[in-house]
């Protein structure tokens, strides 16, 4: 049996790394992973999402080892659980075919740092096929994970990036929807105060016209009620 372990920290926050970690598959780094599919997805009453995935991948099984091995092509199952209110998303995964002849198992975990994202990567692996290539079989194993652990970085490194990027895109469309409306009130606001002022102006002159034409017939019937008493 080999153990094996690691640790890193992203300078991502959480919220980041997670949507990458969703959205890792496929990448540029690890083409030798297939894709993955959802098997069961559930919240439970605390928050959490739980979630059962089928991880389809690509061994690159070495010449002394593909005896024992009738395909190449692995599959294994990840079950993780993300904590919102604790902010860590957690998951252990193990292979499901060929496991009479090798069983490995990881765990991994993302945890809130502040800013950052710290993950701790640790895996076990027992070959057990033939005691003749077993230390050698669990060599290459070890050999294996520590490459796809390193590509496995690059990759959640990448479309972490992605993400912060696309969320920078998003904010910057919603200030500039949010400048152009506030640009489209203040205009509104400019040429309804326009047309008030100029309403109010032409109803002045209106009651000013309207005085004046009364001030007039008043003098007017004044006159002419003084010239019939005279």
């Amino acid at each position: 049996m080999k153990f094996w372990q690691s640790t890193h920290v992203f300078q991502h926050p959480w919220s980041t790394v997670t949507q990458a970690f969703w959205r890792k598959y496929p990448n540029d780094f690890q083409s030798s992973v297939y894709g993955t599919d959802t098997i069961e997805r559930y919240v439970d009453e605390d928050g959490k999402l739980h979630s059962k995935r089928l991880i389809i991948s690509e061994w690159n099984i070495p010449s002394f080892m593909k005896f024992f091995f009738g395909e190449t092509r692995g599959y294994a199952v990840e079950y993780s659980i993300v904590d919102p209110v604790e902010q860590t998303l957690t998951l252990r995964s193990q292979n499901i075919n060929a496991v009479s002849m090798f069983a490995m198992r990881e765990e991994i975990s993302y945890k809130s740092v502040g800013e950052t994202t710290k993950l701790d990567h640790a895996a076990e692996f027992v070959f057990t096929a033939c005691r003749l290539v077993d230390g050698a079989a669990e060599d290459w194993l070890v050999g294996t994970i520590t490459e796809a652990a390193s590509k496995g970085l690059m990759a959640m490194e990448s479309v972490s990036v992605k993400v912060e990027d696309e969320m920078q895109s998003a904010l910057s469309a919603i200030d500039d929807i949010s400048s152009k409306t506030m640009r489209s009130v203040d205009s509104f606001a400019t040429d309804a105060k326009k047309s008030i002022d100029s309403s109010i102006t032409d109803a002045e002159k209106f009651i000013d016209s309207s005085i004046e034409y009364i001030d007039s017939s008043v003098d007017s019937l004044t006159n002419e009620s003084g010239a019939k008493f005279s």
